[in-house]
């Protein structure tokens, strides 16, 4: 069962890094192993997560997801594996988990590296035997379920400090799939505008049309977007919602993205225009913290300070 999300997702954006991560899902999406997708926030992961869903042997059933990072530790658990009546304060009958919901289904694990050690361990033993007992339980339950996760953090690192199981990440990463972030690959904007336009006018029919300027476009593309596409999709649905014109002009959009030159010119005016935006967009990162910006882009403070003055980059965060 193929459903418009999914021909959506495979179908927006030409940029080779992307193209190649979707054709890489479609292939192990085949595969009944888990999945690991990697991505800084807000570049699609569990759109993805959901295309693999779409596309494997498991479509017809549920595609169950979790925020490892919303809930805490006893909650979390009692959230994936259920939870039998009395188990803790609160628990006033049995309830089913996630877990038991993705039977024969998917189920995506969303920001796992947030998960504690404790669940770690449960999830392993899920992974590995697809059998697990509700919290406050001994009865030993079976499922079927495929799990996909994904994480914006470096695992290694989590590996080597005890943070993080080896043994659940050799587990969950049977394939790695990495999305690349908005700002490297840039040529798929006007082709996401109008995908995010598409569902919009879907979901509210009755709503006037617009079109971005080509300008405002040129933009769009010259941010950095550090929340990446979910970040793109608000800044247009609230301006496309929002501003009474009927065509939306680059001066209309938030003064951070206007505030970067317009990809264009020569060889050096483009590289001007990417230091520039950069060294803003890092600033904005960390709160205008000048020493914490020069860290973050292996600069010392003086050679920050220099592009700093270079740039007037302290009236651009005024």
């Amino acid at each position: 069962m193929q459903q418009n999300g999914e021909k959506n997702f495979a179908g927006i954006g030409t940029c080779p890094a992307f193209i190649n991560v979707v054709e890489k899902a479609s292939k192990f999406a085949t595969v009944p192993r888990p999945i690991l997708i990697r991505g800084e926030r807000g570049t699609g992961k569990e759109v993805l997560a959901q295309y693999i869903h779409n596309q494997s042997q498991r479509c017809d059933e549920k595609f169950v997801a979790i925020n490892c990072a919303a809930l805490h530790d006893e909650l979390f658990i009692a959230e994936i594996f259920g939870h039998e009546k009395g188990a803790f304060t609160g628990a006033t009958s049995n309830r089913i988990g996630k877990l038991e919901l993705a039977h024969k289904g998917t189920l995506f694990l969303d920001e796992v590296a947030n998960m504690s050690r404790d669940a770690q361990e449960k999830l392993l033993r899920v992974v590995e035997y697809q059998q697990f007992e509700r919290l406050g339980g001994s009865e030993e339950i079976h499922v079927d379920v495929r799990i996909v996760a994904a994480t914006n953090a470096h695992l290694a690192t989590m590996i080597a400090k005890g943070e993080f199981l080896a043994d659940l990440y050799d587990r969950i990463a049977f394939a790695e799939l990495t999305l690349p972030p908005l700002r490297k690959r840039r040529e798929d904007i006007p082709a996401l505008i109008s995908h995010f336009l598409k569902n919009l006018h879907h979901e509210m029919p009755d709503i006037e049309k617009k079109v971005f300027t080509p300008a405002a476009v040129r933009a769009l593309q010259a941010y950095h977007w550090p929340g990446n596409m979910r970040e793109l999709k608000n800044v247009i649905e609230r301006h496309y919602i929002w501003d009474a014109d009927g065509v939306i002009h680059a001066s209309e959009l938030p003064l951070e993205i206007t505030t970067v030159e317009p990809i264009g010119g020569t060889f050096h005016e483009q590289v001007r225009a990417f230091e520039k935006s950069l060294l803003l967009n890092t600033l904005k990162d960390v709160m205008g913290n000048q020493r914490e910006a020069a860290k973050r882009l292996g600069m010392t403070y003086d050679q920050f300070r220099h592009y700093y003055k270079k740039f007037a980059l302290g009236e651009l965060l005024a």
